[in-house]
């Protein structure tokens, strides 16, 4: 089957056979498990083009640099490049853990991918993207209480075709990327895609002399498509990820000033002070099979899959030189003691399988399946010394078994109204044991967990015109009940329940030119599964909490001429923890953090004081308030090819950092700017230079606080150029 690619609404696409029409073309995407256009839709979604998200990566960023390019979406990680974490909505965990679940699902070629470590896998050779906003639990079932990353490569065609690219640029930043693919035979078609990515250390290391921030990371794809007949389609993929790296992320310590919001005066990102060795490295593999059997009126689809990855990343996580009493608050120091630890999967295999049967007449058209999920992982957690001898070994066995039933109805009830009814029954089982390793001082225990519930969406249509639609939805999910055990420290929370009201409309103006697309939406949640994490230790906690939010979303993309186009997004999210039980340890960092939360006890710690602080009607983290996203594309024919340019500016207000609100932890409000300026050859070979974060902006994006107020931060400029060619 062949695969459509969608023009988002965040697009940087080609303007030349738009301009000849002088319209935008349809946005098709598959939200609903089938290709529709978004207008038809009674949800919100935002599409991205693989030639946007080929620009936004430009940098050698991944995944995390997604982060904020659509409504309501941000993406960050205390991992670096491995775990990256997903907020929609301001609905989203921070926990750092390599077994934690999260609200927002990621999918690849109709997959999940439920642990945050295959989250990592790099994003090349494209379809597009769509982000689903809200829940999605009809469908796409546990943990999409946020909503849904939705990810789709491009497929095998019977035509030859590929392209092979590459770029250099900052920090002797290389890339190759590559994809080619054919007709085998009249019935079987093949893709190969490959990615390459490295690049050299570049951050001074005060602490020893030398350098670090170097990675380099290979991926590959192998796709066949067989259609044996007109009623069978199978489509069977193979994938693999290497990655290592000499510093997973880069933790600046003391880079806070007590009592005041930002980084520090003096802050340098080219610079770190690291006394403990540190390093990562990641190995997956993953096998799927695709296949659909036409029926006389039925389809039946069945998606098999297979994932398993190995992975270790170890840091030194205090950020700083080891000193006396003279290194209290002095950047790139850490008073009294260091703390280097690591994390990873030693062991770990996920298993899905979907059987869906679906069919359309006139006016209805259903859906309705069964899901099983199997996973397994073992999680090591270790400390090391400065030398870098391994001191203590704490393991984690989880396995997490689910199975589903849903389905899903689309009633055409007139010509003009259709109404979607859906819902999805869950039964989900957890076990955990922990098993103290050589040098743990962990105790053996056992967690078991288990809980079944049903989600279900009513949504309603209705089209005004031909170019405007209406619509409303209201529907639920849920997030199984979850299990930790960091370092031998058991925690459990019950299952989160989403109720979510939203209604919008979608609409093309000015003869097809623009296109104007608006959402209002609230929600309610019961039990969402919270973490607090650090406070007086390198661990987390999951706790549960009522929470609550609302906000609205705007895309909107014009064709201002034959040569120019606008794209223009935003959201604002208003989130609040409205629990008043709820406490969570303030930081014990050495100097302490300035709160702004009532201190309601206070005891004493194995690191000293335990203040436990009330943080009811706190905005929940990493949810800010306001996003914008301006794009400018330009195009404009010259001989034997297209001159083009671009540029594209995103703003994110600040955000708290953790669940307690403090002056210093504070995710920084950021502008972040970007530009391209190229040649397109008509014979397909295709020039330019490349700019991210071309002010060069640095803020915190995150932070440690249970030793000294420490941070990590944004990718500095990059400039660099690529080329690239078609065949």
């Amino acid at each position: 089957m062949k695969s459509r690619i969608a023009i988002a609404i965040l697009a940087a696409a080609p303007l030349s056979g738009q301009a000849a029409e002088n319209v935008l073309e349809e946005i098709v995407v598959t939200a609903q498990k089938r290709e529709q256009s978004l207008n038809d839709i009674p949800a919100s979604v935002t599409a991205l083009s693989a030639e946007r998200i080929d620009d936004l990566l430009s940098a050698g960023e991944n995944i995390r640099a997604l982060a904020a390019r659509v409504p309501s979406l941000n993406v960050e990680s205390s991992n670096g490049r491995q775990s990256p974490r997903f907020y929609i909505r301001g609905i989203g965990n921070y926990d750092f853990d390599v077994n934690a679940t999260q609200p927002v699902l990621m999918m690849m070629d109709d997959v999940a991918l439920e642990n945050s470590v295959l989250k990592s896998l790099p994003l090349y050779d494209l379809a597009q993207v769509e982000v689903l906003a809200g829940p999605q639990g009809t469908l796409f079932g546990r943990s999409t209480t946020a909503g849904l990353v939705k990810i789709d490569t491009a497929k095998p065609t019977y035509e030859e075709e590929g392209f092979l690219s590459g770029g250099v640029g900052s920090r002797n930043t290389m890339n190759v990327t590559g994809a080619y693919g054919t007709g085998l035979s009249e019935t079987v078609a093949a893709r190969v895609s490959i990615n390459y990515l490295d690049r050299d250390s570049w951050i001074d290391n005060t602490a020893t002399g030398g350098e670090f921030g170097g990675f380099d990371e290979f991926s590959y794809r192998i796709q066949v498509l067989a259609e044996p007949n007109e009623d069978l389609t199978a489509l069977f993929k193979l994938h693999g990820f290497h990655q290592s790296g000499d510093m997973p992320q880069v933790f600046y310590a003391n880079a806070f000033t007590p009592g005041v919001e930002g980084l520090r005066s003096g802050f340098d990102v080219d610079t770190a002070s690291h006394d403990a060795p540190a390093d990562f490295e990641l190995d997956h593999i993953g096998a799927s099979a695709k296949i659909e059997y036409e029926f006389d009126t039925l389809t039946l689809t069945s998606i098999t899959a297979y994932d398993t990855v190995d992975n270790f990343s170890r840091a030194d996580i205090d950020g700083g030189l080891q000193g006396g009493p003279e290194a209290i608050g002095a950047l790139g120091r850490q008073a009294f003691f260091s703390v280097a630890s690591g994390d990873g999967l030693s062991d770990h295999h996920q298993f899905t399988q979907e059987l869906r049967l679906s069919a359309e007449t006139d006016s209805l058209y259903y859906q309705f399946g069964l899901y099983l999920f199997d996973e397994e992982i073992v999680v090591d957690s270790s400390d090391f010394a400065n030398s870098g001898a391994r001191l203590t070994l704490t393991q984690v066995d989880q396995s997490t078994e689910s199975v589903a039933l849903f389905g899903q109805a689309v009633i055409d009830l007139s010509d003009q109204f259709a109404l979607t009814v859906g819902g999805r029954y869950t039964d989900d089982e957890k076990d955990l044991e922990v098993i103290p390793g050589p040098g743990s001082t962990a105790p053996a225990a056992t967690i078991s967990d288990d809980d079944s519930y049903f989600s279900w969406e009513l949504a309603g249509n209705y089209n005004l015109n031909d170019d405007v639609s209406l619509y409303a939805r209201v529907s639920t999910g849920s997030r199984g009940p979850v299990t930790l055990g960091r370092f031998g420290f058991t925690s459990q929370a019950d299952t989160e329940t989403i109720t979510s009201f939203e209604a919008g409309f979608k609409s093309v103006l000015l003869d097809g030119r623009a296109r104007l697309n608006a959402t209002a939406f609230s929600w309610e949640i019961d039990d969402q599964q919270l973490t607090a994490t650090g406070g007086t230790g390198n661990t987390n906690e999951i706790l549960n909490a009522d929470t609550e939010g609302s906000g609205i979303e705007v895309d909107a993309e014009a064709i201002l001429s034959e040569s120019l186009r606008l794209t223009f997004n935003m959201s604002y999210n208003d989130t609040e923890i409205s629990d008043s039980s709820l406490l969570t340890e303030l930081c014990s960092s050495n100097p302490l953090c300035t709160t702004r939360d009532p201190i309601v006890d206070t005891f004493p710690g194995f690191f000293g004081t335990v203040n436990l602080v009330s943080v009811t009607g706190n905005e929940l983290p990493r949810a800010p308030k306001n996003v914008y996203n301006i794009i400018l594309d330009y195009e404009q024919p010259v001989s034997g090819g297209t001159i083009y340019a671009s540029t594209d500016w995103n703003y994110r207000s600040e955000s708290n950092i953790f669940l307690y609100d403090s002056v210093e932890f504070v995710a920084e409000e950021r502008w972040l700017g970007g530009v391209r300026l190229g040649y397109r050859s008509d014979r397909g070979y295709d020039i330019a230079v490349v700019g991210r974060n071309v002010t060069d902006e640095i803020v915190a994006e995150g932070a440690l606080d249970f030793l000294n107020p420490t941070a990590f931060v944004n990718e500095p400029r990059y400039w660099g150029l690529e080329l690239r060619t078609e065949f």
